[in-house]
């Protein structure tokens, strides 16, 4: 084109015109590859979106399912539970024994790859063992309907779901079955202590949280309170914490502590926790060590044993010796 048109063939507005075509037709051009990617790309993800759709759950319902008991009145019990994670070569759980009394508050300590979320999965029937068995009053469970398993149990998760809801829906979403009035909703949240920080908030229990569609987002603490009420406000006969306090400030942690064993009266309370002084308040702790259960006993026993539960007491209250001294006079 630059020759022809120094040719006189062509004029300098021919020659312009020319170029800003193909400036055009390029641009297009990359905008077409670019979308092409970008469709392949998303198709990828389809793919492994339909493959999660397809999948078949390993815990399946019985065909002939035998019927809950009503209310938990012996405990759970785990009996030499064996189980690894699919793709795993190392235990979560090995060789496991547990019982956990009905109406008692049980707590399970331990270090980090302990097995204690595991524990927590087989009582909830996320995972089935790979060999033994998980039983609620001597019934496997196995041998009943999922569903009607998980109406009997109220779990909060260490990483618990914030909804951008209102804050009465985040409690209401605790029991979707059941329709409840603002009076137990205002009572759930004031047995999690949540009551206070709803106060606060520019219209209550009407206020959205979270910042897709509202403007009152809330600190880690202060959600962590708000899944608490939610796992209240559910009627059930089994309440299992993971880890209830680990967002709290101590002041909120002694406040909620010292009336959770009125909460949970008559029902059983299962606690997961790092905090000795969260786990001091149960009938009986158990501490966990490689997928076993290695020591069990209240606080005062397991101080008085000297073993892993009184040697990791003692480093994390050795500059405190006052709340020692108190412990064992509890």
């Amino acid at each position: 084109m630059a020759w022809q048109a120094l040719q006189g063939l062509f004029g300098l507005g021919d020659l312009a015109m020319y170029w800003q075509a193909m400036s055009q037709g390029q641009r297009l051009m990359r905008s077409f590859l670019a979308g092409a990617g970008e469709i392949y790309r998303n198709l990828g993800y389809l793919e492994d979106l339909f493959a999660f759709l397809d999948l078949v759950p390993l815990q399946r319902d019985p065909k002939e399912p035998a019927p809950m008991p009503s209310g938990l009145q012996r405990g759970l019990r785990l009996q030499d539970v064996n189980f690894r994670y699919p793709g795993s070569e190392r235990a979560a759980l090995q060789d496991f024994s547990l019982s956990i009394p009905a109406g008692q508050i049980v707590a399970i300590v331990g270090e980090n790859g302990a097995g204690k979320s595991t524990l927590i999965k087989m009582i909830c029937r996320l995972y089935d063992p790979d060999a033994g068995q998980v039983s609620w009053d001597d019934l496997d469970l196995r041998c009943v309907m999922q569903a009607d398993l998980r109406r009997r149990i109220t779990v909060l998760f260490q990483q618990p779901v914030n909804f951008h809801a209102t804050a009465a829906e985040n409690i209401e979403y605790g029991d979707v079955e059941r329709e409840l009035d603002r009076t137990q909703i205002a009572a759930a949240a004031a047995a999690a202590a949540a009551d206070t920080i709803i106060e606060k908030l520019p219209k209550g229990y009407d206020t959205l949280l979270g910042k897709w569609f509202g403007y009152a987002e809330l600190s880690t603490g202060e959600w962590q309170r708000l899944a608490l009420a939610r796992a209240f406000v559910r009627e059930a006969d089994l309440v299992i914490l993971d880890e209830p306090t680990s967002a709290m400030d101590s002041w909120a942690e002694v406040a909620w502590m010292a009336r959770f064993r009125e909460l949970v009266h008559g029902r059983t309370a299962l606690i997961v926790t790092h905090r000795f002084t969260t786990a001091m308040q149960a009938d009986i702790i158990h501490v966990m060590a490689d997928g076993r259960v290695v020591e069990s006993g209240s606080h005062t026993e397991l101080l008085a044993q000297g073993g892993r539960y009184a040697s990791s007491w003692r480093q994390q209250m050795r500059e405190f010796p006052l709340v020692e001294e108190l412990s064992l006079t509890r």
